[in-house]
C-alpha cells in the first residue's frame, strides 16, 4: 500500500502542475503550434492622417485565426511593401514581441508607423507607394500572402512610405472577436 502511494504522488504532482498552467501562460504556449500564414485572415489598414506633413503616419496590420486549432503568434510577422521589382519598404519590429495565444476565431493586431510625404516628397513622390502588402506569419517558412490595403472605412487605400522601413510595434491580442 505504501509503495502505491509513493508511486502515485509524483503522478499527482505532474497532473496538478499541468492543470495549474493557464491558457495564456508561456508554459502552455510552448506546447501549442505556431500560427501559419494560411490559417490567418490578414488585413492592412491605413489610419487617418494626424500631425504635420512630412511626419509619421500610422497603420494597423491584423490577423484572425481562421484555422480549426488554437495557435500561438510568436514574434513579428514578415512585412514587405513594394512596387513590383522596384523600391521596397520592409517591416522592422520594435520592442519585445511576446507570444500571443490565438484560439480559433480570435485575432492579433500590430500597429505600424512609417514616414509619409513632406513638401519635398509631395513634388517628386515617395520611395514606395503601394495598394498591397506582402505578409508572412512569424517563423512560417511556407511563404506569405499579398493583401490589399484599406482605409478605416474599408475603401481601397495606398501606403505612401517615404523611407525603407515600416516600424512594427509588438503584437497584441485584439479585443473581441
Amino acid at each position: 500500500m505504501r509503495k502505491r502511494a509513493l508511486m502515485l504522488a509524483p503522478l499527482a504532482a505532474l497532473v496538478l502542475g499541468l492543470g495549474a498552467v493557464g491558457c495564456d501562460e508561456p508554459r502552455a504556449d510552448a506546447l501549442r503550434a505556431g500560427c501559419v500564414t494560411k490559417d490567418l485572415k490578414w488585413k492592412a489598414v491605413v489610419l487617418k492622417k494626424t500631425g504635420k506633413p512630412g511626419g509619421y503616419r500610422t497603420g494597423r496590420l491584423s490577423a484572425v485565426n481562421t484555422g480549426a486549432n488554437d495557435c500561438v503568434f510568436r514574434g513579428f510577422p514578415s512585412v514587405l511593401v513594394n512596387v513590383g521589382k522596384g523600391p521596397e519598404a520592409n517591416g522592422r519590429g520594435y520592442g519585445r514581441a511576446r507570444p500571443v495565444s490565438l484560439p480559433s476565431g480570435s485575432g492579433v493586431a500590430i500597429d505600424l508607423r512609417y514616414k509619409t510625404a513632406g513638401k519635398a516628397e509631395a513634388e517628386f513622390g515617395c520611395l514606395v507607394e503601394s495598394d498591397s502588402v506582402w505578409v508572412t506569419a512569424p517563423k512560417d517558412e511556407n511563404g506569405g500572402v499579398r493583401i490589399p490595403v484599406r482605409d478605416e472605412a474599408g475603401r481601397h487605400a495606398r501606403f505612401q512610405i517615404c523611407d525603407d522601413t515600416v516600424r512594427m510595434m509588438p503584437p497584441r491580442r485584439m479585443s473581441g472577436k
